[in-house]
């Protein structure tokens, strides 16, 4: 096996959102650093077989979802998919990003190697990494290899009935009817989605609701949203068997005390994402891990010393831009600067419709931290942004300290809800009170009004 004689400062292995940004990020500041992806092209699940490649197709569902309501606006029109044209639009926007990606990285000064890379050891002051049977060396190397779609332990999950988010994702197929398996974030999109096609969709989620790490107030609209655009959903419903039965999709399941069968077209399994650690596996008797992601210190360090993780496999929220700002942490903290972000400030989206947005605290989640807080909401409903566009119902909800002001937490389910949230992310990192946001003038008419109104409730409990 060869190996080069160049030592570099880090050495980032995969190039998802937490490898890529730490790579350029710490080319930009001086370091010499190799990325090494073992797919043919950066960006990672995200970009590839993710967020961007499902938000282009709900963009698209949305649109036929808009164009068949148009007559409520006095506009005659019929729409229709066509699927070559989806999927070519899917991949050329893929294809556009990765493009642009790779060219942000090689522009920083990285150096990218596409090829199976793996930690072989870490002695000699240095850190050996093979990368396609070539072995480099480093000072620092960080982990950030992603995910791949979890599969649980049902029987028949193997069938050829079955698929996973990538096969959604990747193919060139659209089911005629769908059953969801998992209720979260991934099955939510993906129920929006079919819905908005006008294609059958049922649900199955273990939990006694969808979304169930977020508010409930978002979980019980949303699934009155998708059950009146036609989707079945069944919640504290557990999956017991899965079946090819005559080409067509089976799922059995516990709901109670009643086993019930559906059937479909395909099954979803949308049970969350497991970490790829195989590039550790050398190093493994000495990484720690909880529930197969990787322990890290507030600055991304593994129990291995000059090992760092970042993204997906490490511990908490599975998110691109959280992932995305722990790189580019890493690659300051290598550097011997501040880390740019607070991580303690993540905020999460749902890009269903309308979309849902989320940062900080509950109020139910304050009451807990035994924290005396008062909450205000303010419906859709009565903003003229929302009125013109007949947007469905929603509601922008706000949780603040009582005794200093300080604004804690946000709840949104709105149009452009996750493009509104950055002011309140903002607000929260910041830890800036009611009083000190309503400062702000907010234009008329517009959706963002809505936290204005929030805010003037939330002043009034203060």
């Amino acid at each position: 096996m060869e190996t080069t004689e160049k030592i570099y400062d880090l050495i980032v292995i995969g190039g998802g959102p937490a490898g890529y940004s730490a790579a350029i990020r710490a080319s930009k500041l001086g370091l010499s650093t190799l990325l090494a992806e073992k797919d043919g092209s950066l960006g990672g699940t995200c970009l590839n077989r993710g967020c961007i490649p499902t938000k282009a197709l709900l963009h698209s569902s949305g649109l036929i979802r808009q164009i068949r309501s148009g007559v409520s606006f006095g506009v005659n029109a019929e729409a229709s998919i066509d699927e070559e044209k989806l999927f070519e639009y899917r991949d050329s926007t893929v294809n556009t990003l990765v493009t642009g990606l790779e060219q942000s990285v090689k522009a920083s000064g990285c150096e990218t190697i596409y090829g199976e890379a793996s930690v072989l050891s870490d002695t000699e002051g240095c850190i050996s990494v093979d990368i396609g049977g070539t072995v480099y060396k480093a000072k620092d190397v960080l982990l950030a290899t992603g995910t791949v779609p979890a599969m649980p332990p049902i029987e028949g999950i193997d069938s050829d009935v079955v698929i996973t988010s990538n096969d959604m994702l990747e193919g060139k197929e659209l089911p005629e009817s769908l059953i969801i398996v998992g209720g979260g974030v991934i099955g939510c999109e993906f129920a929006s989605l079919y819905t908005d096609l006008g294609r059958k969709v049922t649900v199955i989620e273990a939990l006694p609701r969808i979304l169930a790490n977020m508010d409930k107030d978002l979980a019980r609209n949303l699934q009155m949203i998708l059950k009146n655009r036609g989707a079945e959903i069944f919640s504290g419903a557990q999956v017991t068997k899965i079946a090819n039965d005559g080409g067509k999709a089976s799922v059995t399941f516990a709901s109670g005390s009643e086993e019930k069968t559906v059937t479909a077209d395909k099954v979803l399994i949308a049970t969350g994402r497991k970490s790829v650690l195989d590039a550790a596996d050398k190093v493994a008797d000495r990484l720690e891990t909880v529930r197969g992601r990787i322990v890290t210190d507030k600055n991304g360090k593994t129990s291995i010393d000059h090992i760092y993780a970042a993204g997906d496999i490490a511990e908490g929220i599975q998110l691109a831009h959280k992932a995305s700002a722990e790189g580019e942490n890493i690659a300051m903290v290598i550097a011997g600067k501040e880390p740019l972000h607070d991580m303690g400030v993540i905020p999460a989206c749902v890009y269903c419709s309308p979309e849902i947005a989320c940062v900080g605290m509950t109020d139910t989640e304050a009451k807990e931290a035994g924290i005396s807080a008062v909450t205000a909401r303010a419906l859709t409903s009565a903003n003229s942004r929302s009125v013109i566009s007949l947007e469905e119902r929603g509601f922008v909800k706000l949780v603040a300290e009582k005794e200093t002001g300080m604004l804690l937490g946000a709840q949104l389910m709105c149009a452009n809800a996750s493009d509104i949230i950055g002011e309140l992310v903002t607000a929260i990192a910041n830890k800036l009170s009611v009083e000190e946001c309503l400062k702000a003038v907010r234009p008329h008419p517009s959706y963002e009004e809505a936290v204005g109104a929030s805010l003037e409730e939330l002043m009034r409990k203060i």
